[in-house]
């Protein structure tokens, strides 16, 4: 397995980008950065932990395979489906676009998304 410093295609850019999308994710869910790494499928820890997935894909173009690695996903589907997730939550759950808003809102203010 690798480890954060040995995933291949993750540049500098894209470690700073994942770096304040989960900083600006655990503190909008009240969670400690590390618990987004957990291989816990807990509520507490697996919603924030597809959204700061979710969030880095459809928003900064992360590829599937920096993410899983990075986050410790077994295989690149798991972000597939992190990110289907986060876009069905998005849809259907008030609250949930709002702290997703407020976190891209955070993160524009010093990374510029791709799109």
């Amino acid at each position: 397995m690798n480890t954060k410093n040995q995933i291949k295609g993750l540049t500098k850019y894209k470690r700073d980008i994942i770096e304040k999308v989960c900083s600006l994710v655990a503190d909008e869910f009240s969670v400690d950065e590390e618990d987004l790494f957990k291989k816990s499928r807990a509520f507490r820890y697996s919603t924030p932990r597809s959204v700061a997935a979710g969030l880095l894909r459809v928003n900064y173009g992360i590829q599937y395979q920096i993410l899983a690695d990075y986050f410790g996903y077994v295989s690149h589907s798991s972000i597939i489906h992190a990110v289907k997730s986060v876009d069905q939550k998005i849809k259907t759950d008030r609250e949930m676009r709002s702290i997703i808003r407020n976190i891209l809102e955070n993160v524009s203010k010093e990374i510029k998304p791709t799109k």
